[in-house]
């Protein structure tokens, strides 16, 4: 139940600045204290592969061999957030 409910945080968080994108580390930086940031990486690849969020790679401005991941929610993500549409995966706060 702990994943499906930071994976609604996470969605809520992106619903409330959509159509914003927002970097991976201000996304952990948010729910670090009561999350581990290996949770919270895992929780965003399954919003991505569930196609509730998009992720968006670009290179790191200083550093020439790492990447910086954008996040910004898709349609779908929208519609989870807004309580239209349901996955027991991935459980907003509000839908409950």
């Amino acid at each position: 139940m702990a994943n499906e409910a930071l994976r609604g945080m996470i969605i809520e968080f992106l619903y409330c600045i959509y159509p914003s994108i927002v970097m991976e580390l201000d996304i952990i930086s948010i729910f670090y204290q009561y999350h581990r940031d290996d949770d919270i990486r895992k929780s965003l690849a399954f919003l991505v592969d569930k196609g509730y969020v998009h992720m968006d790679e670009k290179p790191h401005p200083v550093r020439r061999f790492e990447k910086q991941h954008f996040y910004k929610l898709t349609a779908d993500g929208v519609q989870i957030a807004e309580c239209t549409k349901r996955d027991n995966s991935v459980i907003p706060e509000g839908c409950q």
